[in-house]
């Protein structure tokens, strides 16, 4: 009898120390097996979003990465330049090479470049080189405004430019032109904001000058510099300016005058 009370207390003890340990390490491993296939089930339930997005990230990776530039020659890289550099991305520039360095499966060109144009121009030929596909480098690049009244507008620049080129044709051939938009040309910020102006070349009316001698709707008739009567209606052309407004109930007119970046306005009072 006391066989068997030792048999059952022994078996007893191994139940609950031994196989409640076993069970509870068991389900331990089961909750965290249970957050595994949840993580596993929530990423499978997004992977229709997920995978649109990693095709996104793809298509923008694609489109912005460069490639070594095809051209493996100045004469070559200078004719690549001039096809960057035409209608509303055209300036005149001068172009020199510095030195060439050749590596296994490709080679470096440095050149200086200089030039004038407008600055708009300028912007859209440097964002061509540096959203373009072929791999060009810019570097220490200074710009100047022109200040000369018949040229605002204009700028003279230069820049390092390093060209890393293909020797042994390790690329297809690829379309060099930018895969995504340029920037969005917005504001000319060499422009200066006050500067001379120019001689008035077309005798146009100068306002200040001139007296208002009869108002009629949105025209009025004007003895000018010169002592000559102008007709004028609104919207029409001064010398540094336009008729802005007629106002008949006060016999006045108002031009709105861009005296070298200082705007201002003018109202002429019938006399």
């Amino acid at each position: 009898m006391g066989v068997w009370i030792v048999i059952v207390a022994t078996g007893w003890g191994r139940f609950y120390l031994v196989e409640d340990a076993q069970i509870a390490g068991l389900s331990e491993t089961l909750t965290e097996k249970e957050q595994v296939l949840k993580e596993h089930q929530e990423l499978a339930n997004n992977y229709t979003n997920l995978s649109k997005e990693y095709r996104e990230l793809k298509q923008e990776v694609d489109e912005s990465a460069k490639l070594l530039v095809k051209a493996r020659s100045a004469d070559a890289v200078y004719n690549n330049l001039i096809s960057l550099s035409r209608n509303n991305a055209f300036t005149y520039f001068n172009f020199i090479t510095v030195d060439s360095t050749h590596y296994d499966n490709f080679g470096v060109l440095n050149f200086d470049v200089s030039g004038e144009g407008h600055y708009r121009n300028l912007n859209k030929f440097v964002n061509s080189l540096e959203y373009g596909r072929p791999l060009f480098n810019i570097r220490d690049m200074t710009i100047t405004p022109i200040t000369d009244v018949d040229n605002l507008g204009r700028v003279q620049y230069s820049f390092k430019l390093k060209s890393l080129f293909d020797r042994d044709s390790i690329f297809d051939d690829y379309s060099e032109l930018p895969m995504r938009p340029l920037p969005v040309y917005t504001h000319n910020s060499f422009y200066p904001l006050i500067h001379d102006v120019r001689e008035n070349d077309e005798n146009l009316t100068n306002i200040e000058q001139s007296r208002l001698i009869s108002v009629a709707e949105n025209f009025v008739s004007i003895r000018d510099q010169n002592g000559n009567i102008k007709h004028l209606n609104v919207g029409d052309r001064v010398y540094l300016g336009r008729l802005q407004t007629v106002d008949t109930s006060n016999n006045s007119a108002t031009f709105r005058l861009n005296e070298g970046g200082i705007l201002k306005n003018i109202t002429l009072v019938l006399q």
